[in-house]
């Protein structure tokens, strides 16, 4: 889950984390500024400054005209979710500064680089410098010491960044965030560091431990099919949006499955024989809510409007034919929204051959092998276009 600019700001400075004044238009930061203001449209796209997306004002009268023009912008695609305004600050140099998990580690990392205001992939190796974190010790003076005499710091410079570091790292722990990144982390003339930028990303399943936190600006525009999932407490993504105008004649396939990696093992498969997903749904431990919990996951795919529904079932310890019954009993709701016959099926785990009765029985196509079954349903997609041009 990806934060606006203004957003991570605020979280940054809730942890203790230095930055500049700054408001969301049309409000103004209370704060004036001797430099003038800095005026960015809040987007997810990177590279916005090259794209128009930060302007520069004088002063005060300026901001209205420079945030009603950035309002109506498009970047990338996207359209502008607000725009934020800020003091400006006095640069003496630009430096880079994240905390994220490593996966690969298994722990969290610390990534600084004197190369501030840059890509980070585009940073040479060596002028990147990191340090791990173990998660029972926690980082370690030492470790914010070595960064910052790695990055060439001295004297209050040093001792203000191994503060800002301490603050990163807390907050991407107390937040439970996945990436923590500001970039640029400004050395002001006077010595002062300040976030001129934040890049934050949360995790989505630890949003229950945090229920004060405001609703982010990235689910703000989910559509029906996204907050529905959501609300049931399963991961869905609307693809329709991305569907190319000349592909939209096709016939669509809606995925559901039980695991991220057979999710995308899933969605992977139907689009590499030709099929076109028009959503996708990772259950995430619904079955364990029950059953009739699990039916209005699978019911929701109607929100997509799917012309086959293509369902991916792999389970190791919970019964098939729980899962099988679930999926029956959502295809047999009122009114009717899919044909049992365009519901495929690939299944395996305990009670495979009874859950293959059950689905069998109401009509639906079942089988054990994950390639016949993308295949079916990629064929049973594109059925309806061939008929229509006999």
């Amino acid at each position: 889950m990806r934060l606006l600019e203004y957003e991570g700001k605020a979280l940054l400075r809730a942890n203790g984390v230095p930055v500049p004044a700054g408001a969301l238009w049309p409000a103004l930061p209370e704060v004036p500024s001797r430099l003038g203001w800095v005026v960015k449209a809040q987007v997810f796209q990177g590279h916005r400054g090259q794209r128009g997306g930060i302007l520069v004002a004088d002063d005060a009268g300026a901001v209205a005209g420079l945030a009603a023009k950035l309002s109506a912008m498009t970047i990338g695609g996207e359209s502008v979710k607000g725009v934020y305004v800020e003091e400006r600050v006095n640069r003496a140099r630009e430096l880079y500064l994240a905390a994220l998990v490593d996966r690969d580690r298994g722990c969290v990392r610390i990534v600084a680089s004197a190369d501030g205001g840059m890509e980070i992939e585009s940073v040479p190796a060596e002028r990147i410098v990191s340090v791990e974190v173990d998660a029972l010790i926690g980082l370690r003076p030492y470790q914010t010491g070595l960064l910052a005499l790695k990055l060439g710091l001295a004297g209050e410079t040093a001792a203000a960044f191994r503060r800002v570091a301490t603050s990163v790292y807390g907050a991407l722990v107390s937040e439970d965030a996945e990436l923590v990144e500001i970039n640029p982390l400004i050395v002001t003339t006077d010595g002062r560091l300040v976030a001129a930028d934040a890049k934050v990303m949360l995790d989505d399943d630890a949003m229950s431990r945090h229920p004060a936190r405001e609703r982010p600006s990235e689910w703000q525009g989910d559509g029906a099919f996204m907050r529905r999932m959501r609300q049931l407490g399963a991961i869905g993504i609307d693809m329709r949006p991305h569907i190319r105008t000349e592909d939209r004649y096709r016939g669509t396939i809606a995925v559901l499955c039980n695991g991220a990696g057979v999710t995308m093992a899933t969605f992977d498969l139907v689009t590499h024989l030709g099929g076109i997903v028009c959503g996708a749904v990772e259950l995430h431990g619904a079955l364990a809510v029950g059953t009739e919990h699990t039916a209005s996951v699978v019911e929701g795919l109607r929100l997509v409007s799917p012309d086959v529904v293509m369902i991916n079932g792999f389970y190791q310890l919970r019964p098939c034919d729980d899962f099988a019954q679930a999926i029956v009993d959502a295809i047999r709701r009122e009114p009717a929204w899919i044909d049992p016959a365009r519901v495929v099926v690939r299944m395996r785990g305990l009670k495979f051959n009874e859950a293959l009765d059950i689905l069998e029985s109401a009509g639906c196509h079942a089988t054990g092998s994950l390639v016949e079954a993308c295949r079916l349903a990629v064929q049973l997609a594109a059925r309806p276009v061939a008929e229509a041009t006999r």
